[in-house]
């Protein structure tokens, strides 16, 4: 049984019913709290993990060690999907930004799993072909983008995935903070504090502790355009 139910887009809310609950039997379910770590970079791809709730942060630790948020990850995500076949090296670490609960599968089961449902595999391959085009649309809208217009990019991206419409807006159900988002958009903690403060003042957005509802989604379009 889910604990929540799966975004759309994921892995699981993309498989077939019968198949989703085949893979649901599988591993051993586990509950992790805020800061916990599902996964650690560069150590071996050995399981998968199925988000069955909460949100967790995909992020690597590079050269100088400096954190560079990758994405978030919610219920009906699957982790650890490219390192399982030879338990590879992880690039990234997981780590809980609220209370989560999962299903960890062993490589070698979630292999078979794969193996003897051939639609689950080519679900998979779905998924991570979305991700691949997700990250290289990103990176081309980047290049020409100031601050304003990467946070402007990443809040429309929250909207669209995690968005609650409300009677004030949009409001973003993902407790992030200043330090992630300005990871995630490759900008300063300063940078990002400028730029929401700047879309405070123009109406945009409001914005309390971990908390933001996006008043003017057409205005950040424009903006990050």
């Amino acid at each position: 049984m889910l604990a929540a139910p799966p975004e759309p887009g994921t892995f699981l809310a993309l498989l077939a019913d019968r198949d989703r609950g085949h893979l649901l039997e599988l591993g051993r379910r586990r509950a992790f709290t805020r800061g916990d770590r599902l996964m650690h970079q560069d150590e071996p791809g050995d399981r998968v993990i199925v988000l069955l709730s909460g949100h967790v942060k995909a992020s690597a630790v590079d050269a100088r060690g400096h954190e560079i948020v990758l994405s978030f990850r919610g219920p009906g995500d699957i982790l650890g999907e490219l390192t399982f076949v030879h338990a590879d090296p992880r690039s990234s670490s997981v780590i809980a930004i609220e209370s989560v609960e999962a299903g960890v599968i062993a490589a070698s089961e979630f292999r078979a799993y794969l193996e003897r449902t051939p639609s689950a595999a080519l679900t998979l391959i779905d998924v991570i072909s979305r991700r691949v085009r997700a990250a290289n649309v990103a990176r081309q809208q980047f290049a020409d983008l100031d601050s304003v217009g990467r946070v402007a990019s990443r809040l429309l991206e929250l909207c669209d995935r995690y968005g609650t419409s409300t009677d004030d807006g949009v409001e973003i159900d993902l407790p992030l903070t200043q330090e992630d988002l300005g990871s995630w958009t490759s900008s300063s903690r300063a940078a990002v504090a400028g730029a929401l403060r700047t879309m405070r003042e123009l109406g945009w957005i409001e914005t309390e502790r971990r908390h933001i509802v996006v008043r003017d989604v057409k205005a950040l379009t424009q903006r990050a355009s």
